[in-house]
């Protein structure tokens, strides 16, 4: 795929996912149905919250028929210094063909701070596609990338780059990150789908536990919120 200039910051041609949807591959089965959803953020937090923002959801789509949905916003933010972004757009993507079912999402987010500077980056990108055809259903996050990612005071990514899926660091005092987070579905036959989390901050706490006379009682590590930047999700059946 190939990249273009937005705002300062490189994203993935919305137009551009659209081709090849219907290109031939074998004899397709009784796919019935794709989804996709892509977002670039959500907050929630104990001091602050953001629904799912800018969302586009994958519109109904019949046999022998596409569609598409798009969002995209200049900047978000959410108050106590939870999250910042400069630029975000989302889109997903999908049709029903004669020869093959497809289905593709993406979201890119720039200049980040998470935590009041916690994470940052200069760029986030979730890509991920989804196909069918008559013997085989298939997902993949190819083209995910960060560029200049920094967490907790250490460089993971200089330029673009991709992290190895699932990765996750500590945030002592906070929680823990899960950075290109990738949870799959489907039998890989006649159904397939994926969703790519680029920035997963767990947030986390300890509650409870008490020290008397006769000793110590831990406390109980608790989940207070997450934050998630840069979303995407696609499937077939």
């Amino acid at each position: 795929m190939k990249f273009m200039k937005m705002h300062g910051v490189s994203c993935l041609a919305a137009l551009g996912l659209a081709v090849g949807l219907t290109a031939a591959l074998a004899a397709a089965g009784s796919a019935q149905s794709v989804s996709g959803r892509a977002y670039g953020a959500y907050v929630n937090t104990p001091i602050a919250s953001l629904e799912q923002s800018p969302l586009a959801v994958l519109p109904y789509v019949a046999p022998s028929d596409g569609g598409m949905a798009t969002a995209s916003a200049d900047a978000l933010s959410a108050g106590g210094g939870a999250l910042s972004s400069e630029f975000l757009n989302s889109t997903t993507s999908g049709a029903i063909g004669a020869t093959v079912t497809t289905a593709q999402s993406t979201a890119t987010v720039a200049d980040i701070s998470i935590l009041s500077g916690l994470i940052t980056a200069q760029e986030v990108i979730a890509v991920v596609a989804s196909g069918r055809d008559g013997t085989s259903a298939w997902s993949n996050s190819t083209g995910s990338t960060f560029e200049n990612l920094v967490v907790n005071g250490v460089a993971v990514t200089t330029g673009d780059a991709a992290v190895a899926p699932n990765t996750r660091i500590s945030l002592p005092g906070v929680g823990y990150v899960v950075l290109n987070e990738v949870s799959r579905t489907g039998d890989g036959v006649s159904s397939s789908g994926i969703t790519v989390n680029m920035i997963h901050v767990v947030l986390q706490t300890v509650t409870g536990g008490e020290c008397t006379l006769l000793g110590c009682t831990p406390g109980v590590l608790t989940t207070t919120g997450d934050i998630i930047v840069g979303s995407a999700s696609s499937r077939v059946n």
